[in-house]
């Protein structure tokens, strides 16, 4: 980054904010592992978020949610949340942070820098979809004096916009999912410790072979992670395996993925089929016990 001619390492939201005001394109950075990746050449300021508190993974029973600071690491998912409850949720956080990178990056990764940067194969990203994560997001240009509440799945379609506002993500609200809900995470990558090309997070719950609270999510097959809501829509409060073929092939149709060197847009849109199908019976078979 040989052309940062400013940093700033901020003490609260109020600071980053006034600063993203002057400075709309602003990099914000906490653990850099992006910024620092990528050295791009157009970045002349930086701001470092990384002394806001924004590090707490907290359960919220009042409101019945799980709250992620923007600041906590990939690591920290995986380890778990100290005395927090070990919950299916929880269990698939930690799975596809493990799945995000090694032990090093890991440390320093954080999921604000995940949201912003939003590959298009993320499992963690991919899994915060499939469970109807919400992302709390400051922007320099509003005149309120509180967040916006945005649907993450409507975060990444806008998010070049967002950003490009100057905004600072503060934290990742997840609803507590029913007990009775399983989730699934599959991939399919060069190695076993690649990062993945296609992956696939099922979420459900199953009754006597009807599913429902179904969401399943697909990385690496557009430019950030997407879920199938008509294949949610389709599957719901069904047979499972009654429905599962022909609405699974009607929504891998529609998907238009990529090509590019790890894969031609063909191979991803038929190993989404192979993934997705695996992920909801895999969830449905845990959820029947």
């Amino acid at each position: 980054m040989l052309n940062v001619r400013e940093y700033h390492r901020v003490s609260s939201i109020e600071e980053a904010l006034e600063l993203l005001r002057k400075q709309p394109a602003a990099s914000l950075v906490s653990g850099g592992t992006a910024l620092i990746g990528e050295s791009p050449e157009n970045i002349e300021t930086v701001i470092d978020i990384s002394a806001l508190p924004l590090d707490q993974i907290a359960l919220d029973r009042e409101h019945n949610l799980l709250t992620l600071g923007a600041n906590v690491t990939h690591q920290m998912l995986v380890e778990g949340a100290g005395d927090l409850p070990l919950t299916p949720m929880f269990e698939i956080l930690c799975t596809t942070a493990h799945a995000m990178s090694g032990l090093n990056i890991r440390n320093r990764a954080t999921l604000g820098g995940a949201l912003a940067t939003a590959d298009s194969a993320s499992p963690l990203v991919t899994a915060l979809l499939a469970c109807d994560a919400e992302v709390s997001v400051w922007t320099a240009s509003a005149s309120t004096d509180k967040p916006r509440t945005l649907p993450l799945a409507g975060f990444l379609s806008y998010r070049a916009q967002i950003l490009a506002e100057g905004a600072l993500i503060t934290h990742i609200r997840l609803p507590l999912a029913d007990p009775a809900m399983r989730f699934a995470y599959d991939r399919v990558a060069r190695t076993p410790r690649d990062y993945p090309i296609v992956c696939a997070v099922a979420r459900c719950a199953m009754k006597d072979g009807i599913v429902g609270s179904v969401r399943i999510a697909l990385g690496g097959v557009a430019a950030t992670p997407i879920r199938l809501p008509a294949l949610e829509l389709g599957l719901e409060k069904k047979p499972l395996l009654d429905f599962l073929d022909r609405e699974l092939l009607s929504a891998i149709s529609a998907l238009n993925p990529p090509s590019d060197w790890l894969g031609s847009a063909e191979y991803r849109r038929e190993m989404a089929g192979v993934l997705a199908r695996r992920a909801i019976l895999r969830a449905a078979q845990a959820a029947q016990g």
